[in-house]
């Protein structure tokens, strides 16, 4: 269905007075409740006091977005005029100006009519986000938010920061928490085109890292695996990890990210200088993780195998 009202006689009348001194009023309220079809009614009433004028020539048009269609006469006024418009679905507000064409007849002669308005603002209003079915969590947690009228094109936002967002339906989306420091609350957000409703506050709880092997010890110059991971998938974007040590001439490691939708993600380690130490592991939201090190001196290379003996030579006579 459109949001369409049905003007009464007495509001006619009132708002036909009321601009009764510009020759085009506009009747479409600037603030029009959100509708499921997405499509909202645009009305204009023409008023034309010049003798002479050419009834069959006169016509209303719109111009909305930068582009001009035709409007369709309304059963409720002579020069009413209306325009069905289907708001684009990441939008949530439209620019639209009227316009008025007539021909005079004067002398035999036809001169052309064009009056204009102003540019006005179509705002559609009532987004209600009710509530987030869970106001804390970890990182990676899929929170729920129920409303009305949400669309694919909607975003979460937490502290700031676009979480990652999936569309279920009009009165349905869920977010992941994104990688956001433990134990404080944020502000979430509602982006819809250029609209911002607030949903409330979120508070992100610490968790876990689980980190395998429980301690390293390889040879300098030796390689081996270390596996990070967490409770959950990780949130679009990943969760990055950073890794500090304290003997930093003996751990040789590249940067460590959990892919988005990812669990874990294993990551190469080799041994550089002999030493040991620890490794500590920390995440946005997780608390920290600590092993041990120990990268031992390199074997020494095995000794040189002896020079093969000389073949025995046998005298002719033996």
């Amino acid at each position: 269905m459109k949001a369409k009202p049905i003007p009464t006689l007495a509001l006619l009348l009132a708002i036909l007075l009321a601009g009764c001194s510009q020759p085009i009023t506009n009747l479409t309220v600037p603030q029009v409740p959100q509708n499921p079809s997405g499509v909202y009614t645009l009305t204009m009433n023409a008023r034309i006091t010049e003798p002479n004028v050419d009834t069959d020539s006169i016509g209303g048009f719109i111009v909305i977005e930068g582009a001009e269609h035709p409007m369709t006469k309304s059963p409720y006024g002579e020069l009413m005029y209306e325009y069905d418009y289907t708001m684009p679905t990441d939008r949530a507000e439209a620019k639209y100006y009227f316009v008025l064409r007539y021909n005079v007849i004067e002398n035999g002669l036809t001169h052309a009519r064009v009056i204009t308005t102003p540019v006005y603002t179509l705002d559609i209003v009532n987004r209600y986000v009710l509530t987030m079915e869970a106001t804390r969590g970890p990182v990676g947690a899929s929170i729920p938010v129920v409303g009305r009228g949400f669309t694919s094109f909607d975003r979460v936002f937490i502290g700031g920061i676009e979480a990652q967002t999936n569309y279920g339906s009009p009165n349905a989306v869920t977010f992941a928490v994104p990688p956001l420091p433990a134990d404080q609350d944020y502000a979430v957000e509602l982006h819809s085109g250029t609209n911002v409703f607030p949903i409330g506050l979120f508070h992100v709880d610490g968790s876990n890292l689980t980190i395998t092997p429980a301690s390293v010890e390889l040879a300098a110059g030796d390689s081996g695996e270390i596996v990070v991971g967490m409770d959950l998938d990780a949130p679009g974007g990943g969760v990055p990890v950073d890794v500090e040590t304290d003997v930093p001439a003996s751990v040789i490691m590249p940067e460590v990210v959990i892919p988005g939708g990812a669990r874990t993600v294993s990551v190469k380690i080799q041994g550089g200088q002999p030493g040991k130490g620890s490794l500590h592991f920390t995440a946005p939201g997780f608390n920290e993780v600590v092993i041990p090190v120990d990268i031992e001196p390199a074997a020494p290379p095995p000794p040189p195998l002896p020079p093969p003996s000389p073949p025995i030579q046998r005298s002719m006579g033996s």
